[in-house]
């Protein structure tokens, strides 16, 4: 059940209830039809069809289709914070730096469409649990960046310079312009530009 601020509950472990299957339904729907279409042209009718239940149902669980949209993006971001391999590593460590960005840009790929409506100049722009939740996902990057960049100065892996957090975050800038650029690349093109893009990272911090 939807929140007054759009925000769903914590999950319960276990088996699902019949609330979070319909619940996964409508995600499932917005999810197909967000693919095909623009969301600004979608209507909540046709989501709520598409997954099989009554409009009054659909907002038993999201007040709005941008509600939707930050469950959603709630999803991705779980699944990019499983991709942090390299936050753990110790130096430069190349391999897990790629294997990193390789998995990002494969979340990035899948669900470009989400990712767009999800943007401050997308059709969720501007509504606060998709501001927070985004600047929530930017911040944990920066944050494992910036803890990396500082144990691996402490052991000697990399040069002292720009405050960490800074440099984190000229980190962030140039891997979010750079991967929302690669999913638009053809496929025999990605692996080399993730690459490409994994040396220029640990060129800034080493």
């Amino acid at each position: 059940m939807a929140s007054d601020t759009g925000v769903r509950p914590a999950r319960r472990r276990g088996r699902p209830s019949k609330g979070e299957m319909r619940e996964e339904r409508i995600l499932d729907a917005t999810r197909r039809l967000v693919g095909e279409r623009s969301m600004a042209d979608i209507t909540i009718d046709e989501i709520a069809a598409a997954a099989g239940i009554s409009r009054t149902s659909f907002y038993f669980y999201f007040p709005t289709k941008q509600a939707v949209l930050a469950a959603l993006m709630d999803q991705v971001w779980e699944r990019l914070g499983q991709t942090h391999v390299w936050f753990g590593s110790s130096g430069p460590s190349p391999d897990e730096l790629g294997e990193q960005l390789r998995r990002v840009a494969g979340i990035w790929q899948e669900n470009s469409r989400v990712l767009a409506c999800a943007m401050p100049s997308g059709f969720a722009g501007g509504y606060p649990p998709m501001e927070e939740l985004m600047g929530r996902a930017k911040q944990r990057f920066v944050d494992g960046v910036a803890e990396k960049i500082r144990r691996d100065r402490t052991a000697g892996h990399a040069p002292e310079g720009i405050d960490a957090a800074v440099l984190a975050r000229m980190v962030s800038v140039v891997r979010d312009h750079r991967l929302a650029e690669i999913v638009e690349l053809p496929e025999d093109e990605r692996e080399r530009a993730v690459d490409d893009l994994a040396g220029v990272i640990l060129r800034m911090i080493y």
